[in-house]
Order: C-alpha cells, then structure tokens, then sequence
C-alpha cells in the first residue's frame, strides 16, 4: 500500500478538519437570502476546488494507476452523462440547469469529476467493511445510491439540473447504482491502493451538505 510521508499526513488531517467548516460556512450562506445568489455563483467553483484537493495526495504522491484509474472514470461517467442528457437512456430525460458552469454537449465537466470522487470515496468506505470483490463493489453502489438520493431535491431546487415532469425516475437511482458498481470493480480489479481519507470525508461532508440544503431550500 501506498504510504503518506508525514507532511501529506499533516496535509490530510487539515484537509479533514477544514472541510466541514468550510461545507458549513457554505450551508449558512444558502440560508441567508442576500447570500443565495453568491453561494450559487461560487457552486462550480466550490465542487471543482474540493475534487481537486480530493486528487491532490495521488498527484504528490505520482500515484500513477490510481490517477489512470480517475482519468478513466472521469471520461466514462462523462460520456455517460452525456448519452444521458442526449437520449434519456441512462438515467432518464433530465437537462443540466446554468449553475454547474462549463458544459461540453450540454453536461458540465465537473459531473465526471465529481462521480470520481464520490467512487474513490464510497470505495475505501466499503473496504472497512468487507475485503470481498463483489461486497465492496455492492457498498460502493449503495453509498452511491444514496448520496445521489439526499442530493437530487436539492440538485433541482438549485437548477444543477432538471427532470422531465419534475419527477425523479428510480432509473436514475438504478443507474447510479450500477456505474458506481463496475468503476468500483474497476478499481478492485487492477489492484489499487488508496491511502487518503480526503475523497471519503469529502462524500460524508458532501452528503451533510445536501441533506442540510434539503431543510433550508426544499
């Protein structure tokens, strides 16, 4: 396994305590009217900056299978997502709304980066459970399925996207579920090791987050 010298642990463990602060700060600010327009803009820029401190240790660290992995995921969940938005036939007809920023044939590159941590993270979560192939991949999905099941209201009150008739299809759960699945068998097949904890605090910390959004903007 992959071992962090002693400045990237001081690094993560800053990165852990800062981090709900900073998802707190950005929580109470969604709350105050004369802020919600500011805490909107600033979304891309707060997912973006998140992922790449999430990435951060497996570039300092040249963790070069392990980014292969993440380049991989990125392109295909994006490649997904896109199909999906252009037929309907991955997680159903949605449309992406303007808060997410930069599109590329209508689905902001953040989604792909943001489905590669959420796998990263949910995977070592799994990985304290259970050492089994098929159960890890099983717990990664569920972890995936219900991230995505505290942050769709929110997503839609927010215009991240938006469904067809408003109404969720347990598609997309289904979906979600199975890419989060075979990427964390993915994973699991070419052996790698992941020694941070910063991907899973970020998708604990981002699932608060949401379910927090839920009470103040639903």
């Amino acid at each position: 396994m992959t071992e962090y010298p002693e400045s990237m642990k001081q690094f993560e463990r800053w990165v852990i305590r800062l981090l709900p602060v900073f998802y707190l700060v950005g929580l109470i600010g969604h709350g105050i009217e004369a802020a919600f327009e500011l805490m909107l803009a600033l979304t891309p820029y707060t997912i973006l900056g998140t992922a790449v401190i999430g990435l951060a240790p497996f570039f300092m660290l040249r963790h070069t299978r392990l980014l292969l992995w993440a380049v991989i995921t990125f392109a295909a969940t994006l490649f997904l997502e896109i199909l999906g938005v252009k037929t309907g036939l991955v997680f159903g007809s949605y449309l992406y709304g303007d808060t997410l920023g930069f599109e590329v044939l209508g689905v902001p590159l953040l989604i792909g980066i943001n489905w590669t941590v959420i796998i990263l993270g949910s995977v070592k979560l799994a990985e304290q459970v259970t050492e089994r192939l098929f159960s890890i991949m099983t717990i990664t999905a569920l972890i995936a399925v219900l991230f995505d099941y505290i942050m769709e209201p929110v997503a839609m009150a927010l215009d991240y996207w938006n469904w067809e008739g408003g109404v969720i299809p347990l598609q997309n759960y289904a979906a979600w579920g199975v890419i989060a699945f075979i990427f964390a068998g993915v994973y699991k097949l070419m052996d790698l090791r992941n020694p941070s904890w910063i991907p899973t605090a970020i998708v604990i910390v981002q699932g608060l987050f949401f379910l927090g959004l839920r009470i103040l903007v639903i």
